[in-house]
């Protein structure tokens, strides 16, 4: 049988080729007697329709697959339409978005089946069994008006029985313009922390089996020689350790470092990883450091202990941030940071507590968003019950909630300090791009403007740091 795999980003953005549907196609076609084929659409969104249906008509699929989070779900369903109403197909989801909201996804009219739990296992009993849904653990299905939902399927524990994930029907080349030469990696599967706001203590509730899964450094640099092999010579120079939290376990990390030096991937593919402040070392920086990773990302969320604690249950202190933010720039690294305004609690001082925090962090990228709830959360929760979310949302059409406002601040004052760090990350920006490339930089900016933004797509607001961000790495 062939699963067509589609990834749904109409609307969205993306900056890296989707890791699971990837790895689901590896799966597939690597250990099944079938054959997955992937459709991406984020380079196809003003004509995407068209383009699906050729590829749907070309490639004669028994079953369509879709990948979903929450950002996507109503872009996900626009397309489950569309198949319904020009193909005889049947349809299946799959993802975070539906694992944390079966009920309400398996209730959509052109969704016949969904994927509640990792997909590999459950997609080869599915095809295996000409997509009978009986008895299949891990499927929630409809049979003559009537949903059935088959009981749980355990995730699985050992990694490295996946096959590698297969990239080759993404556009690799155009994602690297983008993502300034990365590739995705996966070392590890889920989050032993709970913080409020993120899916992962959410799925940890509904998931059975061990949650926190490591792959063998073995495993993982056979597939780092794989991508080198592959798409070096097509542009990769990067890589993305794209772990919750890459320093969860210090002896993987030294292993990893060690090994990734013996096979000199150190001197060809530079990377970056997630880390967790709480668990940053001067011993682990200098070690990631010298094998390689040029950067560091990390979730600050706030600046305020409160917030960082009561209400984002991180268990780490605005003392422990600032420590790691000094150990990794006294080590070299580019520090990247992301930060989210709008806890429920969460007073103008505390979002200038943030706001300051943030400029005196040494951070290369700083990023602020909205606080997002998405589903089974338990800031979600939180927020409804202090009603100070839509009571009308509808996630089929938005997807997720971004909060209009805490219990004091409006959503105009939302807005304010969101303008108002807007025009300081700017500042930085021009200051930097100055710095770095002198007169060069405004015609860079120019460049980006008519041509690289619309013949790749990119979005406005990348129009400084773009090119920051080349000049950094060093890319002509």
């Amino acid at each position: 049988m062939k699963i067509l795999l589609i990834v749904p980003n109409i609307k969205s953005y993306d900056t890296m080729p989707s890791l699971s549907v990837a790895t689901l196609k590896g799966f597939i076609n690597e250990k099944t007697e079938h054959e997955a084929k992937i459709i991406d659409l984020v380079f196809h969104k003003n004509h995407w329709k068209t383009y699906l249906g050729e590829k749907i008509r070309k490639e004669k699929p028994d079953i369509i697959g879709i990948s979903v989070l929450s950002f996507n779900y109503p872009e996900a369903l626009q397309i489950t339409r569309f198949i319904k109403e020009n193909f005889d197909l049947k349809i299946i989801l799959g993802g975070v978005h539906i694992i944390l909201s079966p009920q309400e996804v398996i209730e959509n009219d052109d969704v016949d089946m969904i994927c509640n739990g990792e997909g590999e296992n459950i997609l080869k009993e599915l095809l295996d069994n000409s997509l009978n849904c009986t008895g299949i653990e891990g499927i929630w299905y409809k049979h003559k008006g009537k949903i059935i939902k088959n009981k749980p399927r355990k995730l699985m524990e050992d990694l490295d029985s996946l096959p590698f994930p297969d990239f080759e029907d993404f556009d690799l080349e155009h994602y690297f313009v983008i993502n300034h030469h990365h590739m995705p990696v996966m070392g590890s599967r889920g989050c032993p922390y709970s913080c409020t706001y993120c899916g992962n203590h959410a799925l940890r509730k509904k998931l059975e089996g061990k949650y926190v899964r490591l792959r063998s450094v073995d495993n993982i640099l056979e597939e780092i020689q794989l991508r080198i092999e592959q798409y070096s010579d097509r542009g990769f120079r990067y890589l993305y350790f794209f772990d919750d939290t890459f320093i969860l376990d210090k002896q993987f990390v030294n292993e990893l470092c060690q090994k990734y030096k013996k096979n000199g991937f150190d001197k060809q593919i530079k990377w970056t990883a997630n880390v967790r402040a709480n668990l940053v070392t001067d011993e682990l920086m200098k070690m990631m450091k010298d094998a390689g990773c040029y950067e560091v990302r990390m979730g600050v969320e706030s600046g305020n202990d409160y917030i960082l604690n009561t209400v984002y249950k991180r268990n780490m202190t605005k003392d422990q941030l600032v420590e790691a933010f000094k150990i990794i720039t006294n080590n070299g690294l580019r520090l990247r940071l992301d930060f989210i305004l709008g806890a429920p609690d969460e007073t103008l001082e505390m979002m200038e507590e943030s706001f300051d925090l943030a400029k005196n962090s040494g951070g290369d990228q700083v990023f602020f968003s909205r606080l997002y709830l998405f589903p089974g959360t338990e800031i979600k929760e939180i927020c409804e019950k202090e009603k100070i979310v839509e009571s009308d949302f509808d996630v089929r059409t938005k997807g997720f909630h971004a909060v209009q406002r805490t219990k004091f601040v409006s959503n105009g004052g939302l807005k304010n300090i969101g303008r108002k760090i807007s025009w300081w990350q700017m500042q930085r920006y021009i200051d930097e791009g100055f710095r770095l490339k002198g007169i060069s930089f405004p015609k860079d900016v120019l460049t980006f403007l008519l041509y690289y933004k619309w013949k790749y797509d990119l979005e406005f607001n990348q129009i400084y740091r773009w090119n920051i961000q080349r000049y950094k790495l060093h890319i002509a």
